[in-house]
């Protein structure tokens, strides 16, 4: 398929079909009014794979500046995101009833002002997010990634950081059943959360576990388990204000409570998006 209305004032370039893109640079100059910015899929049965593409100012009234779609199958793989922005997640809501994954993604400024909430959503699926950025993201609450509804997710190797709320969440866990949720090897570091809701907010069922992961230089509360559990373990985990509020979180397996260097990870570099590591790009 073929890169469609790349740079208009405003409007979907992509509604309800399958979408199968790459190497495509799509930016707006005002906003869409609705939801999904530039790509919009509701239909039954769509699949979605975007690979080597930039969004760059897209913008919409409503939900998703850049991606709203719900359907079967959606793959995200080398994307970068800069200066999106809606009322409910900034970049993209995906939703996927089958696999919902996300690879060598990078958000930033999405948005640049603490207004609407969540930077990018996954709903449903067997979630996947690996070597992704969010970083300088400015929201009301969920400025790094909001997960809900998986079966499974896991993460790794992935980097939260100069995030900014003006009331709570920069990464926030919800299921409502006894599934998994597995996060590995993340830098989360100089990210905020003003309420009690903490940095990390935990809620519903199943077991959480952040395993290798860093926690460095975060303001206000670092986690927030309003129900179920988390359990944090072979992590450095550098806080000076409050660790916990509401049930309390497991680091008794071997965690080292020190400041150290964060992991040098190789993210999507592009023009709008840079990687101080960045992965070698295709040809």
């Amino acid at each position: 398929m073929r890169c469609e209305s790349e740079s208009i004032s405003q409007g979907r370039s992509y509604y309800n079909k399958n979408i199968n893109i790459s190497n495509c640079f799509l930016s707006r100059s005002s906003s869409y009014s609705g939801d999904g910015g530039v790509l919009y899929v509701t239909a039954s049965s769509c699949s979605m794979k975007v690979n080597y593409t930039m969004f760059c100012n897209c913008v919409c009234s409503l939900d998703g500046g850049t991606i709203y779609f719900s359907s079967s199958n959606s793959c995200l793989r080398m994307i970068c995101s800069n200066s999106c922005f809606a009322s409910n997640e900034h970049f993209a809501y995906l939703s996927a009833s089958q696999m919902n994954q996300v690879e060598y993604l990078s958000v930033s400024n999405c948005s640049h002002t603490t207004s609407g909430n969540n930077s990018t959503c996954l709903s449903s699926g067997n979630q996947r997010v690996d070597n992704t950025n969010s970083s300088m993201n400015n929201a009301i609450q969920g400025s790094g990634i909001i997960i809900s509804y998986p079966s499974p997710f896991t993460s790794s190797h992935c980097s939260f950081s100069n995030n900014m709320v003006s009331d709570s969440k920069c990464i926030n866990f919800y299921s409502d059943s006894g599934i998994t949720i597995s996060m590995s090897y993340a830098n989360i570091v100089h990210n905020n959360s003003p309420s009690q809701y903490g940095v990390v907010y935990v809620n519903g069922a199943g077991a959480r576990k952040m395993m290798y992961c860093i926690f460095k230089n975060n303001q206000n509360t670092l986690f927030c388990v309003w129900s179920g559990s988390i359990e944090v373990y072979h992590s450095f985990i550098s806080h000076s204000a409050s660790f916990s509020t509401s049930t309390e979180v497991s680091t008794s397996n071997n965690n080292s409570f020190t400041n150290t260097i964060t992991y040098q990870l190789q993210f999507f570099n592009s023009l709008h998006c840079n990687a101080d590591i960045p992965i070698i790009e295709t040809k």
